[in-house]
């Protein structure tokens, strides 16, 4: 039996009322740090100082709403990328890590086969330039939704990775849930993150957008992006090209909102990369 199949999965904890009251009470005397950001995109002007914007920062969640055919798995492999590091600031400039270890990084795609997923998960290679060990890339199109939830789970608490993981991407974050319109299943999946980011781990979900509406599907969306501190957009600039620019916009943000920047592919490498404003 393998170290995964060793795992206990908790049983159903009694709630204990003095534990959860001291965990949820607030001191307004203590002094409370800003959590560490994981990613930056950009920078705010404060006092005259230039700070590079807390756009994804541990023990939170982010969220990427995005139409069909918007390069949306582009877009998440290049956060990853920026995440790793190495030559992938040559491709974008204003995202910049700020990891400071070697942290885990776990990639789901949950709509490719094995075939399409691996050149998406190759990409963060080409993009950093080198193979990062700590990243560990996951197809699950196969899986089940309930089954799709407790790999992750087993992965978050398996004793190899469990507060070893920096970031998770979740492509995409409605296949975790059988029905997206269902109020309790959506809730019970966001429960779940929540739960995974204690460990200090943030969580970047993509999520398709409901058609000429700018929200995620069903109620899943909904509740992704009012528990993320980033929410951003993608938009594809011409709908009538076969390759045009993205626009990427942040809608939602808890602290400094980045400005709306465009990225494109390099015909000969197939790999994303920033690129000026379209001027059609």
């Amino acid at each position: 039996m393998g170290l995964i199949e060793k795992i206990e999965i908790e049983s159903e904890k009694v709630f204990n009322y003095q534990e959860t009251f001291d965990k949820c009470l607030i001191n307004l005397d203590e002094e409370l740090p800003p959590p560490p950001t994981a990613l930056s995109i950009g920078q705010h002007n404060y006092k005259g100082i230039m700070y590079d914007n807390a756009t994804f920062t541990y023990g939170e969640m982010s969220t990427v709403v995005a139409p069909q055919k918007s390069k949306k798995t582009f877009f998440k492999s290049a956060l990853i990328a920026s995440y790793i590091g190495g030559n992938t600031t040559n491709f974008f400039p204003s995202v910049k890590s700020k990891r400071e270890k070697e942290l885990y990084i776990l990639d789901f795609d949950t709509e490719q086969g094995k075939y399409y997923s691996q050149r998406a998960f190759r990409r963060v290679t080409e993009l950093v330039g080198n193979v990062y060990v700590n990243y560990l890339p996951f197809g699950v199109k196969s899986l089940s939704d309930d089954d799709r939830v407790s790999l992750i789970d087993g992965i978050v608490n398996d004793p190899r990775y469990k507060n070893k993981i920096g970031w998770i991407s979740i492509d995409g974050i409605a296949d975790l849930c059988s029905n997206t319109n269902d109020l309790v299943k959506s809730k019970k999946v966001i429960e779940k993150l929540m739960n995974w980011n204690e460990q200090g781990i943030h969580i970047n979900n993509i999520i398709h957008q409901t058609f000429e509406k700018e929200r995620g599907t069903g109620h899943l969306g909904s509740f992704c992006q009012k528990k993320s501190e980033s929410v951003i957009f993608l938009k594809t600039t011409d709908t009538s090209a076969k390759n045009s620019p993205v626009e990427v916009k942040q809608k939602d943000s808890r602290g400094a909102p980045f400005d709306t920047f465009y990225f494109d592919l390099d015909l000969e490498t197939i790999l994303p990369k920033e690129c000026e404003e379209p001027n059609w």
